[in-house]
């Protein structure tokens, strides 16, 4: 287990769900500007895992006099991978006017959260837990839920664990897929069809597939020229006990309740293809469709792939904005 940061003094409470955590001071232990503007402030909050109770997952929240704001509730962020640090996302913060909090947090497993070695820790439905135990750590009474990749599916699964009414105002799926094993199958797509597309017969089989891979990044993960130092710092640094295969079998299914206001964003290069998100479109049109369902609604962005926040920060930043204030109360 590896952790970087000291916990403040907390009181051990219950979610209910037979899942312990431990409710953090109020105090902060730590605060700063992102890129000499928005203000932030850090924390950690414990979480238990069977006899481990030392757990610590870190978070930041971005705008931090607004936490609490009735008129324009917070945004949870929630990072992909599994296990890619939420440092990617925190341009995010650049885009949200400041009367609104933005929160994110490292998942167990990665960044400067804790990373225990034993792959049974892990799990979606841990992941679930966590998010709920810092939901109520930091006395959140309403809020929004934005999952990119895979944090979406964590996202969806938390909707589905609660009547929506009482705290999450509406859920935003950014390249999530519906469906893992989809999503892995079309990645092999599209690989085979930049192989296709390339001269390899004459190549050193490492350069061959860097330059397979480089082709692949540029065309369906961030068609930006350069990677941004924030990516690249995250997947420099992600976790390495709990990935892509841990969570294969993963397929959603619909809600028992009704669910609250979903908008779906993807890439229009995104390597979260059509063909991933059919699964979501089935769950959300049906229940739209239902007797006083929720809203639905899909966007996609053009020239953008899988890191849509990066690639057109301003088009992301209004969808975001407009979305949550329409859905604020």
């Amino acid at each position: 287990m590896a952790t970087t940061l000291n916990a403040s003094n907390s009181n051990s409470i219950s979610n209910g769900n037979g899942y312990a955590c431990h409710r953090p001071q109020p105090r902060m232990f730590g605060g700063g500007r992102f890129n000499f503007g928005r203000r932030y402030n850090e924390s950690t909050i414990n979480v238990t895992r069977g006899d481990e109770k030392d757990l610590l997952l870190y978070y930041r929240v971005y705008n931090p006099s607004s936490l609490h704001s009735t008129e324009s509730p917070p945004i949870v962020v929630i990072h992909g991978g599994p296990s890619l640090p939420s440092n990617y996302l925190y341009p995010l913060a650049q885009q949200i006017p400041s009367s609104r909090s933005i929160i994110f947090y490292d998942q167990l497993g990665c960044g400067r959260s804790s990373q225990p070695e034993d792959g049974c820790m892990y799990s979606i439905e841990n992941a679930v837990h966590d998010l709920e135990a810092l939901v109520d750590a930091l006395h959140l009474e309403k809020f929004h839920l934005l999952g990119h990749s895979f944090g979406g599916i964590v996202a969806y699964e938390f909707t589905k664990t609660t009547d929506p009414s009482d705290k999450c105002l509406s859920l935003i799926l950014d390249s999530t897929p519906s469906s893992m094993k989809t999503s892995l199958e079309e990645c092999s797509r599209l690989e085979e069809e930049v192989k296709s597309e390339l001269t390899l017969e004459n190549r050193e089989p490492q350069e061959a597939a860097r330059l397979v891979k480089d082709n692949l990044r540029k065309r369906c993960e961030c068609r930006l020229e350069e990677l941004p130092d924030d990516l690249i710092s995250a997947i420099e640094s992600r976790g390495t006990t709990f990935g892509p295969e841990s969570v294969s079998d993963y397929i959603a299914n619909p809600s028992s309740h009704s669910l609250p206001p979903v908008l779906l964003i993807r890439g229009e290069y995104d390597f979260i293809t059509e063909e991933c998100i059919k699964g979501w479109r089935d769950i959300f049109t049906q229940d739209s469709n239902s007797k006083g369902g929720m809203a639905y609604r899909e966007e996609e962005m053009s020239n953008c792939s899988h890191y849509q926040h990066l690639e057109d920060a301003k088009s992301f930043g209004e969808l975001i904005k407009s979305h949550c204030f329409i859905n604020d109360y």
